[in-house]
Order: structure tokens, then C-alpha cells, then sequence
């Protein structure tokens, strides 16, 4: 077993005394209905509030993180790395394992004792992703059902408003375009629900219109639902929408994300990767963070099969398809620290692990920082 699955193991072991350890007063616990958790004020940036990052105790996504203002999120090593360090990169998870190495004195420990910690991890490991499986199920079946009872168009909804006229997108000329979107007229902003002192759900949250996105997997299932809510008249965002105590945050995603991508496009086969590799259909892919940004790509060039990863750390678990010959990927431009340009150097490698060209594409910044900003500057 590898040394990082050994040392994550040692982490969620002594979670609840390490946590306070490494972040001192910055830590906050809490205990909910449905579980248990930490928040921390996110020590490296300021008038941070503990309300924006958790750290999960309980359930398969124990020792996971989430910093919702950034978007960083990662497992209980990476934990480990941003309090040591402020930042996820591959020298900083490397430096975490040797740091937990040598605070519970694995190094030197004898062969026979290293054999049996690591044994025991792989036994708590299988254990968690059988129990994150069945959790992942429900959630899953519970967004394909929400997805379904949206309307089954854009067009003539609000939706098709919000991309015309905030995006410059006309949604009707986008070629091939997936049938991934869908519209829901009253939303519910749960984050923005009344909560109690521990952080309780005891109410709903306000309602908004939405544009509702299909996040799918290696095999085309849905596997969760990406949310942009939207203003009552569909012309932008639903940018009051509050999040914390300063906070505006109208993109969400439920639930888990990971391995799984929005197809924006078809590319010119109009065929979706399943029907195009058994037809012996291949074609360059490309992927963007931002669902307007892929749907930019695709109207600019037909002839790729437009993705988006919905978060920049969702670009860590793309996959690949047998229908892909090769891939662009899209870096935006308003990643301004090393730890977002680290991440997606990290999901250029993961591309090239598929081995098959892959192509970074960066956007001049007078351009603007996105895809989009590129394309509504050519109008």
C-alpha cells in the first residue's frame, strides 16, 4: 500500500485531535443532525469567517474538505497540506505524508509494524468506499429524479435569456448542442436556509429560477445536478443571493462531483460518446471550468465536442472516452494564486496519463479571463 494511503489512514484515525493541532483557533467544532464537522476561518486569507470552509468527521467523506470561496476542496492529506502550507500542490501533499510520517513515528517503525498499519488501512479504506458508494447512490438517484422533473428546454425560458444577454450566448445557434440543460422555475438556495446555533437546517431557503445542468459520468449517467440560480428576469445571475456573511455564490453543485463532467456539446456528429464510439466516430474533446465558457467553445468551433468540469478542482477526476481522439484544455484567467495554476497543471497531467494529445489553451488576457470573455469580445 502506497505511503499516502498509509498516512491518510493515520489522519482520519486521530481526525478530531489532529484538526485542532494544526489550526488552532482557527477551528471551530460543530455538531449537526447529520453529522459532525469542523469550520475553520482559512488562516491564509483575510476577514476569512469559519462559515465558508468545513472539514467533514462523519461518513464516507470524513476528513474531505471544502473551502467554498476559493472552491479548494481535497481529502484528508490535502487537509493536512493547506494547514501546513496554505496550498495543495504535489510538493505540498508530499511534505504532508512525510509530516504525518513523522508525527506518529511510521518511519521508525519495523517492517512487520509498517506491514500491519498498512493492512489496517486498506481494510478501513475498502470499508469507506463501500460505505461512500451506497451514500453516492441515493444522492444520485435523488439529482437524476430532480433533473427529470425540470422542464426539458432552455428555449423560451429564462435560461435562454441569462446566456443571451449576460453571455452573449444564443443558445438556438450552438451546434449540436447536449441535451443537458434544463430549466426550474422556483429553486431552493439552501445555503441561504434559516439555521440554528449548530448550524441546523430548520427552514427553506429562498427560491430562485435556475439553470439546471446535467453532470454525467464515464458512462453518460447522471450523477449530479450543477444549479445556476438566476435573477427573477433571467437578464444575470442571481448574484444577491448571500453566502456566508459577505459572501454571493450563485453556482452550486449537488452531490458529489467528482469523476463526472457536463457535456455541453456533440460535436459535429451529434451523436453522444456511447453512440459515437460504437459507431467508430472519434474527435477532439474539448473541457472548460464554466458551463458558459464550454458552450463558447462549442458555437466557436463546431467541430469539437465541448465539455465543462463545472469547478476548477473537478478537473482533477476527468475522464476519458473511447470517443475522444484528443483534448484542449481551457485555463482561465482570473486564477490569481500558485495553488489554482498547480491544480490545473495537475488535471494537464491526468489528460496526458490517457495518452492522447493534450493541448492547454490559455486566453491572452486582454481578451478577458475566460472562453467567453474571448468570444463576446470578437462581437
Amino acid at each position: 500500500m502506497s505511503r499516502f494511503a498509509v498516512a491518510k489512514s493515520k489522519v482520519l484515525d486521530h481526525l478530531e485531535t489532529l484538526i485542532p493541532e494544526l489550526f488552532g483557533g482557527h477551528a471551530e467544532s460543530r455538531h449537526h443532525r447529520r453529522g459532525r464537522s469542523w469550520n475553520i476561518s482559512w488562516p491564509w486569507r483575510t476577514k476569512s469567517k469559519a462559515s465558508q470552509t468545513i472539514i467533514w468527521l462523519d461518513g464516507a467523506r470524513r476528513g474531505g474538505f471544502k473551502d467554498f470561496t476559493s472552491g479548494v476542496q481535497g481529502d484528508a492529506i490535502d487537509l493536512v497540506a493547506v494547514a501546513l502550507e496554505g496550498a495543495v500542490t504535489d510538493d505540498s501533499r508530499m511534505r504532508a505524508v512525510a509530516w504525518v510520517e513523522d508525527r506518529f513515528g511510521i518511519r521508525s517503525m519495523s517492517p512487520a509494524q509498517q506491514r500491519r498499519i498498512a493492512a489496517e488501512a486498506a481494510a478501513k479504506q475498502k470499508a469507506m468506499e463501500a460505505a461512500s458508494a451506497r451514500l453516492r447512490k441515493i444522492a444520485r438517484d435523488r439529482a437524476r429524479k430532480f433533473f427529470f422533473s425540470c422542464e426539458d428546454t432552455i428555449f423560451g425560458h429564462l435560461p435562454e435569456i441569462y446566456l443571451g444577454h449576460a453571455r452573449g450566448i444564443e443558445a438556438r445557434a450552438v451546434p449540436n448542442l447536449a441535451p443537458a440543460f434544463r430549466f426550474h422555475p422556483a429553486c431552493e438556495y439552501w445555503l441561504g436556509a434559516p439555521r440554528d446555533a449548530d448550524g441546523n437546517k430548520i427552514g427553506k431557503g429562498p427560491m430562485f429560477p435556475a439553470l439546471i445542468t446535467a453532470m454525467v459520468d464515464q458512462d453518460g449517467k447522471l450523477g449530479a445536478c450543477h444549479y445556476t440560480f438566476l435573477a427573477p428576469d433571467g437578464r444575470d445571475k442571481a448574484e444577491a443571493i448571500p453566502f456566508g456573511e459577505d459572501q454571493a455564490k450563485a453556482k452550486m453543485m449537488f452531490p458529489d462531483t467528482a469523476g463526472l463532467m457536463i457535456r455541453a456539446t456533440y460535436g459535429p456528429s451529434g451523436l453522444n460518446m456511447e453512440r459515437a464510439a460504437e459507431a467508430g466516430i472519434f474527435g477532439i474533446a474539448s473541457v472548460t471550468e464554466g458551463i458558459e465558457d464550454a458552450l463558447s467553445a462549442g458555437f466557436a468551433d463546431p467541430e469539437l465536442r465541448s465539455n465543462a468540469a463545472g469547478s476548477l478542482p473537478n478537473m482533477l477526476s476527468l475522464y476519458d472516452h473511447a470517443a475522444i481522439s484528443g483534448w484542449l484544455i481551457f485555463k482561465d484567467n482570473d486564477w490569481h494564486n500558485p495553488q489554482a495554476s498547480a491544480q490545473f497543471d495537475r488535471a494537464v497531467r491526468r489528460l496526458r496519463s490517457f495518452k492522447k494529445p493534450v493541448q492547454p489553451v490559455a486566453m491572452p488576457a486582454s481578451w478577458g479571463k475566460d472562453v467567453n470573455d474571448a468570444l463576446k469580445g470578437e462581437e
